[in-house]
């Protein structure tokens, strides 16, 4: 079995759209009960997600306990209420969330500064849901954006954007998005992306993540070695309905020594370890449906008669 992304949202171009139209009028906790009825089927028919989120149960997430698959449901009913809060926000802008953000000192000193720079999140928590509460528009923020969503998501993404100036970089093969990336940091402006999946030929390095070794993408790194750009992490995770906890630290280090490789390796290995810092207290906001880890993609492998391969 090998590590595979699509790079798409999930729902589909019919499933997205009814979600957008609903939230213009309907209620956001009346869907939630709704996932109730949802998530069975995705549990019986996304075998391939069920099977690498009951591999993170049994050897991260939820170790420790004997019975996994309430935990895995949580898992989806989390995905679920992502999905729904983020279309909420596109179908309705003026419904609110609320923020408790962790170390906003830090933010605020590079955001009100004058240097452009770089923030890393995860496919943990919404960190999308972040980039629409930032009113003053000091500074563009352009946010790595992976190409093939669905054509209403994008047109309704581009709507929510334009109004808080969110300029998206989107990426291709051709590489042309270096030199976007290169120019919005130049302009002093923001760039953003998650750092915990790789696609197609991105460069990765390999570290331990809770005790497994996984592959990052590296590339995010020595563009902020190279052009000694600061490095936040930002990670958004749920804690009640509407209400969300926003951890902010710093990845960058004028301590990190060596060549810029290096330094981007010790970056990448900061930021993982923030990441798992964060997992650890929220373990079932983690939504990497496909297999993740090294030894992940070997036992699904070895197991396939186990597994219905």
């Amino acid at each position: 079995m090998k590590r595979a992304w699509s790079g798409k949202t999930q729902g589909g171009k019919w499933g997205q759209q009814f979600v957008l139209y609903y939230f213009k009028y309907g209620s956001l906790r009346l869907l939630y009960l709704v996932l109730y009825f949802v998530i069975p089927f995705y549990l019986i028919f996304d075998r391939k997600g069920y099977r690498a989120m009951r591999w993170y149960a049994q050897k991260v997430g939820n170790k420790n306990r004997k019975w996994h698959l309430p935990f895995v449901f949580r898992i989806y009913k989390s995905f679920g209420q992502l999905f729904l809060d983020r279309f909420s926000m596109l179908g309705n802008p003026k419904r609110r969330f609320h923020f408790e953000i962790i170390n906003q000192t830090l933010f605020d000193q590079f955001y009100y500064g004058e240097k452009g720079f770089l923030l890393v999140s995860a496919h943990v928590g919404n960190f999308e849901l972040f980039g629409y509460t930032i009113k003053e528009n000091l500074k563009i923020i352009h946010p790595i954006l992976f190409g093939g969503e669905a054509e209403v998501y994008q047109r309704m993404r581009k709507s929510i954007f334009t109004e808080h100036q969110i300029k998206p970089i989107i990426l291709n093969p051709t590489g042309d998005y270096i030199f976007e990336i290169h120019n919005a940091l130049q302009s002093g402006n923001i760039v953003s992306m998650p750092a915990d999946r790789t696609y197609n030929e991105i460069k990765d390095f390999t570290t331990p993540f809770f005790g497994y070794d996984a592959k990052f993408p590296i590339g995010v790194y020595q563009i902020a070695a190279t052009l000694e750009i600061p490095v936040l992490s930002i990670f958004v995770i749920k804690t009640g309905y509407k209400k969300f906890r926003v951890y902010i630290d710093q990845v960058s280090d004028n301590q990190f020594s060596g060549r810029k490789k290096e330094q981007a390796v010790q970056m990448g290995k900061k930021y993982v370890a923030q990441l798992e810092k964060v997992l650890k207290q929220h373990p079932s906001q983690w939504y990497n449906f496909f297999p993740f880890w090294d030894q992940q993609i070997k036992d699904l492998n070895i197991n396939k008669k186990k597994y219905g391969e």
